[in-house]
């Protein structure tokens, strides 16, 4: 079963930050000084001190004693000594920051969030979206520069991220359907033998939120129970 932590900055004042800050390793208090602007070094903060405290709570170990690891060449994170099954991802944007796991041993999950009020420009999406994507777009009284946008967008995003290929995934070479949601066609780049199964999710916080869940094809089979993806917010629980 697939789970969704997502994580309000504003809920979050100087004195929580103070407390997710030694959490962080070496590396991350490193890497976290170098951004230019403070709320991008939130961001950063945040993102992994909720990964700290979540997966140390479903682990059962000290967030600050966890290692991270990354687990293809395109970076996607992953736990050093990690449990069979395990596999988790990281998103953040303007106000908000995302952390989703499996337990489910043979999956894999991505997750990304957007601000609701962005928005992608036209010319963006002829260039990245697939064509069935952008025939879907067309269809729509907004065209390819309405908030639809970002439905896709996310969605695409979580799918790249649970493969971990990053930009070396073209964006129009697999494509998704918002009914459902569901990936209709990915030229390969799903595994033989696995299902995908997505989620949207619009937060209370006026953000989206894209979940992407790969595993075996028994995902998917007749008879199995639908899957549903549980959501938590905030840190008051984990610290």
């Amino acid at each position: 079963m697939p789970l969704l932590r997502t994580l309000p900055l504003s809920l979050l004042d100087e004195a929580a930050y103070a407390r997710l800050w030694p959490l962080l390793d070496e590396g991350e208090q490193a890497r976290a000084r170098r951004f230019v602007f403070e709320a991008n070094r939130r961001e950063y903060v945040a993102a992994h001190g909720l990964a700290r405290l979540w997966l140390g709570r479903l682990l059962g170990r000290p967030p600050a004693a966890l290692a991270f690891t990354p687990l293809t060449p395109q970076g996607k994170p992953g736990l050093v000594d990690a449990p069979a099954g395990l596999d988790f991802n990281l998103s953040h944007t303007d106000g908000l920051v995302a952390c989703a796991v499996t337990l489910e041993v043979g999956t894999r999950i991505g997750v990304d969030v957007e601000h609701g009020d962005r928005r992608i420009g036209a010319e963006l999406a002829t260039a990245m979206f697939a064509p069935e994507e952008l025939a879907w777009l067309d269809a729509r009284p907004t065209g390819r520069g309405g908030p639809d946008l970002v439905t896709f967008w996310t969605l695409k995003e979580a799918y790249i991220k649970a493969l971990g290929l990053g930009l070396s995934l073209p964006t129009d070479s697999f494509a998704m359907a918002p009914e459902g949601p569901a990936l209709v066609r990915h030229d390969g780049s799903l595994p033989s033998g696995q299902a995908c199964r997505l989620w949207v999710r619009d937060l209370p916080s006026g953000h989206t939120a894209a979940v992407a869940w790969l595993g075996p094809a028994w995902l998917e089979g007749e008879g199995q129970p639908p899957a549903d993806l549980v959501t938590e917010e905030g840190l008051a629980d984990l610290w």
